[in-house]
């Protein structure tokens, strides 16, 4: 067969050669390069269910699908938000009478602990990640002045006899000093100068008549400087303290389910699977996850599927604190709870066959539900928090039913840079075969 073509090929080629030869027309209406083949394609298993997730077995020779990925994922700003805040001081004369003060002489001097707000989270002990001090002070008097404000419990984590803050900066009369400080890799003490207290924040002031000018008269309540600090974008990569019983409620979160997302109609009939929701703690604090809902969507045919199971969905789940490890590179020891779902326990067969393009859930997390249990010693790091994870495998041993595979293709007349202009008339020639265990039909 292969020859007989090979031989009417030849004879048609050498008839095309004396029909251009015998014809004179100059310019010929058509583009020859499209009888090239435009597109070719091919719709497999790996196309029923995304190949990513395809695996086989070298045993048997069977084919599974496994597919893990997270459902949620609770970090550590989601437990705890450090909020921005504004502090402002006015320093003042406080001698209720008139006096000189000459060069050289330090005319306020206080130190101060203020409580930062943040909730009902009472931090004693952190490490920021990133964030930054603005710094604003202004010279009211007609001399200059040289100022201090450092911020007693803040230290560089690389330079421990580094505190945050300005040093005896000079700053002239009428004029203001403005600056920003990283937070990156500062140490915080939040138990303040008695170590006892928590969200405390220490402060030093102090404001000098610069040497350099001359001598100032003073009287009560007179402005001598003014101070605007500013914490902004704090953002710790480790907490310590007692993080208080707060319930987050999250609204429906939608999360991606790619794995059957070439299949726009049909079903599947999977026969059995073998699905887990993993939920890891990595939060150095007890709590209690409440799971209303878990629901597969098709956003083909937007038909919704409930998860049904009676140990996970609309039950409360107590996760047990993590473990600190005091290893640098891997800090924490987590928690780790796993519920197994199978067609005996639940509705998960028809939860999959529904074919989601995504998962849609509600979520109500209760932090330390029996207070404080530990003493101030619950503790978060960054990147590590409360997550969940779906793993999910399938024995490829399916009955397909009225299975509709849509795919996108680019199609190239000619190349790049040709034109259909002068293209008259033509045929489209579409050549399918059939490689599936089942009849099927092509659009």
């Amino acid at each position: 067969m292969r020859r007989k073509k090979t031989r009417i090929s030849t004879i048609l080629f050498c008839l095309g050669i004396c029909l251009f030869a015998s014809c004179h027309k100059s310019s010929p209406s058509w583009d020859t390069q499209v009888l090239a083949p435009v597109v070719n394609a091919s719709l497999s298993i790996n196309n029923i269910i995304t190949s990513n997730y395809i695996k086989n077995n070298p045993n048997d020779s069977s084919v599974s699908l496994v597919f893990t990925d997270s459902l949620y994922n609770l970090n550590i700003d989601t437990l705890l938000t450090i909020p921005d805040t504004v502090l402002s001081y006015i320093d003042t004369n406080p001698l209720p009478i008139k006096y000189t003060v000459n060069p050289g002489t330090q005319i306020v001097y206080y130190q101060k602990t203020t409580t930062y707000p943040i909730s009902t989270v009472q931090l004693t002990e952190g490490i920021l990640k990133s964030g930054f001090l603005n710094f604003r002070v202004i010279n009211p008097l007609s001399q200059p002045i040289d100022y201090t404000y450092k911020v007693l419990n803040v230290i560089n984590i690389n330079n421990k006899g580094d505190t945050l803050g300005v040093t005896n900066v000079k700053i002239l009369p009428k004029d203001s000093l403005i600056e920003q400080f990283s937070l990156a890799n500062y140490r915080v003490d939040f138990t303040g100068p008695t170590h006892n207290g928590y969200n405390d924040i220490t402060k030093r002031v102090s404001v000098t008549l610069d040497p350099s000018g001359s001598p100032i008269t003073l009287v009560p309540n007179d402005t001598l400087a003014f101070a605007k600090v500013t914490f902004s974008n704090i953002i710790p990569s480790y907490v310590k303290g007692y993080f208080g019983t707060v319930v987050k409620t999250f609204d429906p979160q939608k999360v991606s389910f790619p794995v059957f997302n070439k299949i726009v109609s049909g079903s599947l009939n999977l026969q059995s699977v073998n699905a887990n929701i993993t939920i890891t703690n990595g939060f150095g604090v007890d709590a209690s996850l409440t799971l209303p809902e878990l629901v597969s969507y098709n956003s083909h045919t937007g038909i919704s599927v409930a998860l049904q199971d009676n140990a996970l969905i609309n039950s409360t789940i107590h996760i047990n604190r993590a473990v600190p490890t005091n290893n640098p590179s891997s800090p924490v020891n987590p928690f780790v709870t796993t519920f197994s779902l199978n067609p005996s326990n639940s509705n998960v067969l028809s939860w999959l066959d529904n074919l989601p393009g995504s998962v849609i859930y509600k979520l109500q997390v209760e932090t330390d539900p029996l207070g404080n249990v530990s003493g101030f010693n619950d503790f978060a790091y960054y990147g590590y928090g409360i997550q969940a994870n779906i793993n999910v495998t399938i024995p490829l041993s399916l009955i397909a039913t009225n299975l509709t595979l849509a795919d996108t293709l680019a199609v190239n007349f000619g190349g790049a840079g040709s034109t259909t202009q002068h293209v008259k008339s033509g045929t489209l020639t579409i050549y399918a075969a059939n490689g599936f265990p089942f009849s099927a039909g092509i659009e």
